[in-house]
């Protein structure tokens, strides 16, 4: 800036200094840019002392619109909110602005650019692209302004005009304009000044920029960030997923969403929809839209492409109605409001386990225009007038931005992962249950090969043992009445014991099929337990052990043949493993419960606490030297527990260990009702 030599300079200079500081100042105080927009074009033009400044950005396509302005007295009209077409500003004008970093100053009364020539033949209106980019800036400013441009201020009401490119990363990203309803003439200090106002608006907008960015990936952290924890949360895989969807459509604000699951050797394909779902595109032969090609091509994909449009895998489909690859899916989305689509391939390593597809509506959208237009390359004829003029659009592609694309992409990667973590958990899973139901169906082979090899041990005694003793009564071969009626007994006894073992195999044979039924009635059990102690009463006395019975409770509910069995099978087993002591038989009703307890004890072997349950299942014993010594096939207690869960009961065997003595309590239900409720269970 030049140093001014008299003292009204010096005062305008520090008004100039004092102006950039509280621009500067504002910068660093603020990052909000629209703040600082509005109040750097208030301290501007309150400077320039104009009629109107404003802030003019540049959009994508060309045109702009004025979001940022100050004027005075409504000497103009105001402008912001406007949106202007890009022939307002030609592409040769924009590539101008990039160039010469210089302002263009009109005069529109005189129709001039200061420091041109107005015996020029050429006017700025004729030049292309290819002369600002390679002829010298010094020729350029040298020309007569366009006629267009005049005509075109003089509608505004502008008749001289400030304008100052701003430029972000080397781009022309708006401009700072001063407009004066009077002709008025900028001295050099001024044009510095405005051409620092706008450097440090470059500052500002680079500054909001990476606000921006850090914002957005907050954001997209934060969504992450709670979508995560639900991908290791204690619910089932299908809560995990739907949950997933529903977070994903929202954060991508989508009308609805699809997340499908692709199918495995253990496993089928699996679909989850939140929100707007659109219809069968053939209802005679329902399909999952996933089955489309459009979506198999996705599942085929090996390499990831490298097309921004198509990265990752990724369709972007901004209108589904405009795509030729879903022509034959537009009746199936006619009757949503769906317009756009993105579709993310869940991509692991090389293996796609699906896709997430997020829906949007069609929009409708107003743009607030200064002035009616046409839609032309340029403006050739100047507007008349630049009112307001709103433009209805109806039904409009949703847009997806890169912050949009940016987020599908991190969900994807967490849903793949997701995914594939539960395959493979699930694959442990299965690979462990079949190697259990191996090793139970191995010990279960083993256990029936054993039965079959001591059942049959069972049987051929007592079958030799009546062969034995009928063959010597066949023959003869006895001296007196005394030994025909003993081998007579001996044949007798094991007959009865070869038709309990084969009762006993039958048995859990019917209850292995599910032909095993019960009949309920009132039972006197003092009675029955009576009858338990004449049937071992030989074997008490030929042991010495002493059978004790206590019976609290008159009768009970149950299945009088199948109690009587059970009590058969467990005083069998009482007397066979107790080689001194007693037997002791309770039976007691709790308070508390409404169950009958029958408690069968004894001071024999005892068992392990390891053992407790196994013994409870069929072809069981302890171990092979308790069968060579006691014998039996091991299925007496098996037979016991099914027949006392059939009567709705439970059974339970504890001892506390070696040669300390076994108790098995059984508990049915108490009342008629309970039984037969018991029992349907």
């Amino acid at each position: 800036m030049n140093i001014p030599k008299n003292n009204e300079n010096a005062s305008g200079i520090l008004a100039y200094g004092e102006l950039l500081h509280r621009i500067t100042s504002r910068i660093r105080q603020s990052l909000e840019l629209q703040e600082i927009l509005s109040v750097t074009a208030a301290e501007v033009r309150s400077l320039l002392q104009t009629d109107r400044v404003k802030v003019y950005r540049f959009h994508p396509d060309g045109s702009g619109q004025v979001i940022a302005e100050s004027i005075v007295d409504n000497r103009l009209p105001s402008l912001i909110g406007l949106n202007f077409p890009a022939g307002d500003i030609p592409p040769q004008a924009r590539e101008m602005f990039v160039k010469a970093h210089q302002r263009s100053i009109v005069d529109v009364a005189a129709q001039k650019i200061i420091l041109s020539r107005m015996d020029a033949f050429l006017t700025t209106g004729d030049l292309t692209i290819e002369d600002i980019r390679h002829r010298p800036i010094e020729d350029i400013l040298q020309r007569p302004v366009d006629p267009c441009h005049v005509e075109y201020l003089t509608a505004m009401g502008v008749m001289s005009s400030l304008v100052v490119p701003i430029l972000h990363q080397q781009q022309l990203w708006g401009l700072l304009v001063s407009h004066h309803a009077q002709s008025r003439a900028f001295n050099q200090e001024e044009l510095q000044l405005v051409q620092l106002v706008a450097d440090q608006l470059s500052i500002a907008i680079a500054q909001s920029a990476l606000l921006s960015q850090t914002r957005e990936q907050v954001l997209q952290e934060t969504t992450i960030n709670q979508i995560t924890p639900l991908l290791h949360s204690p619910r089932t895989i299908q809560e995990i997923l739907q949950l997933c969807l529903e977070r994903s459509v929202r954060a991508l604000h989508g009308c609805g969403g699809r997340l499908y699951i692709t199918s495995t050797n253990i496993s089928i394909p699996a679909l989850y929809t939140y929100g707007t779902q659109p219809a069968q595109a053939d209802p005679t032969r329902p399909s999952w839209l996933e089955e489309h090609p459009f979506w198999q091509q996705l599942f085929q994909q090996k390499d990831q492409p490298s097309s921004p449009a198509d990265y990752h895998g990724m369709q972007v489909v901004s209108d589904l109605y405009q795509d030729p690859q879903l022509e034959s899916l537009t009746s199936a989305f006619q009757p949503t409001p769906i317009r756009g689509m993105l579709v993310m391939p869940l991509q692991y390593g090389s293996e796609c386990l699906g896709c997430l597809t997020i829906f949007r509506n069609a929009v409708d959208t107003q743009i607030l225009w200064a002035g009616y237009w046409d839609k032309d390359d340029r403006q050739q004829m100047p507007r008349a007038s630049f009112d307001l003029w709103r433009e209805f659009k109806k039904n409009q592609a949703p847009e997806w931005t890169r912050q949009d694309i940016d987020l599908i992409q991190s969900l994807s990667i967490h849903l793949a992962m997701a995914v594939m973590q539960h395959r493979l958990y699930y694959l442990e899973m299965r690979n462990r249950e079949l190697n259990i139901a191996r090793a139970a169906a191995e010990e279960a082979n083993r256990l029936k090969s054993n039965f079959l090899a001591s059942t049959s041990h069972e049987l051929r005694t007592p079958l030799s043992s009546t062969l034995n003793c009928l063959q010597i009564l066949k023959q003869g071969l006895y001296k007196n009445e005394a030994q025909l009626h003993k081998y007579i007994n001996l044949a007798e006894q094991s007959a009865r014991n070869l038709v309990a073992i084969i009762n006993d195999v039958l048995d859990i044979a019917k209850i292995e099929a599910g032909r095993m039924t019960v009949d309920l009635t009132q039972v006197n059990l003092m009675t029955l337990l009576e009858e338990q102690r004449d049937l071992f009463s030989i074997e008490s006395k030929r042991k010495g052990i002493e059978l004790i019975i206590e019976c609290e409770v008159d009768s009970i509910y149950a299945d009088k043949t199948k109690l009587r069995q059970i009590l058969t099978n467990l005083l069998s087993n009482a007397f066979k493993f107790t080689e001194t002591g007693e037997v002791h038989i309770s039976v007691t009703k709790p308070i508390e419960k409404p169950i009958v307890e029958i408690v069968v004890a004894d001071t024999g072997i005892g068992i392990e606490m390891s053992q407790r349950e196994l013994l409870l299942e069929p072809f069981v014993q302890e171990d092979g030297s308790i069968k060579r010594r006691y014998g039996g096939t091991g299925l007496g207690l098996s037979i016991c527990k099914r027949f006392v869960e059939l009567m709705g009961g439970q059974i339970r065997l504890d001892s506390p260990g070696k040669n300390q003595g076994t108790t098995v309590a059984i508990a049915l239900p108490d009342s008629t009702n309970s039984a037969r409720e018991s029992t349907r269970n």
